[in-house]
């Protein structure tokens, strides 16, 4: 058993990652795309001489996520921790919800979300 302690982020709009705060997940507060990118790459990116991040998944809100750089979005793909999950952004646009709602599914075995 490993004696690692990692943590859970959230990336998104301070109005709507709040909520999330209350229960003990760290915030990061952006109001544009280079904002999401850098505090991305500082929480999402071992730092150089480390192996790993302090955070197991860092769920981003979609419209920012949709914004990086592909290149970026691999880099986070090939490491096995953290799992970085884009979440519905607040103007409800793109496909994550529905995306989430299969994650869901399969963890639950059914469509709690509805």
């Amino acid at each position: 058993m490993s004696d690692e302690n990692y943590k859970l982020a959230v990336v998104g709009s301070p109005s709507s990652i709040l909520l999330y705060q209350g229960v003990g997940v760290e915030v990061f507060g952006v109001t544009n795309n280079e904002e999401a990118r850098t505090i991305m790459t500082d929480i999402a990116l071992p730092k150089i001489g480390e192996d790993s991040c302090d955070y197991a998944v860092v769920f981003v809100e979609e419209s920012y996520y949709n914004a990086f750089p592909p290149d970026l979005v691999e880099r986070f793909a090939k490491r096995p921790l953290p799992a970085v999950v884009p979440v519905p952004s607040p103007d409800g646009k793109g496909d994550s919800t529905d995306r989430l709602k299969v994650l869901v599914e399969k963890a639950v075995g059914s469509d709690i979300l509805g």
